[in-house]
């Protein structure tokens, strides 16, 4: 899945002279943890989080109306292609301790933002489509288990450290049948 797919498409900007202050109400008035900050031709230069207004502004006794975006945004910009995958998306946030991830053309113009919310919204269904993905290859492919696996069994949902292979499910030695243990040890 790419990052295009979940990422938001309208994204709020401000320009590097806007106050802190107005930075802030206009994360308030529309529900959103950031603004991205762009110079005259609409490119792309900085981002403001509700982060960097407690850094910049709050924890440092300054008055919102005095400090401008300029000062306040976090550069430079980790950007991404829309043709990123989420799993990529997820990668590069994490890897660069990042919420928030700037998605721009190959003419540098902002396109939408992804962020960790945007992620979490679709991961179930990424887990779901690697599932199915890897039941579909077991079936095509060796069905042979050569070591034990960990992780939740598909019927009773415990942790299990050897689950066993069994019918399209990973299941645990109390709800795998009998023959199926037999033949894991």
């Amino acid at each position: 899945m790419a990052v295009k797919e979940i990422m938001t498409k309208k994204v709020h900007t401000v320009l590097p002279t806007t106050s802190a202050e107005e930075c802030a109400k206009l994360m308030i008035n529309h529900s959103i943890g950031s603004v991205v900050v762009v110079d005259s031709e609409d490119k792309s230069i900085g981002i403001i989080t509700k982060e960097n207004l407690i850094k910049h502004v709050l924890a440092e006794n300054k008055k919102a109306d005095e400090v401008t975006a300029e000062e306040l945004m976090s550069t430079p910009l980790i950007t991404a292609s829309p043709s990123l995958t989420v799993i990529q998306a997820m990668q590069t946030m994490f890897k660069d301790g990042i919420r928030h991830l700037i998605i721009q053309g190959t003419d540098g113009k902002l396109l939408g933002i992804c962020t960790d919310t945007d992620i979490f919204k679709v991961v179930p269904q990424l887990i779901l489509l690697e599932q199915e993905y890897l039941r579909v290859m077991s079936k095509e492919g060796e069905t042979e288990q050569t070591e034990d696996i960990a992780g939740y069994c598909d019927d009773c949902r415990e942790y299990s450290d050897s689950l066993i292979f069994c019918k399209g499910q990973y299941l645990c030695k109390n709800c795998a049948p009998e023959e199926m243990i037999e033949n894991d040890v």
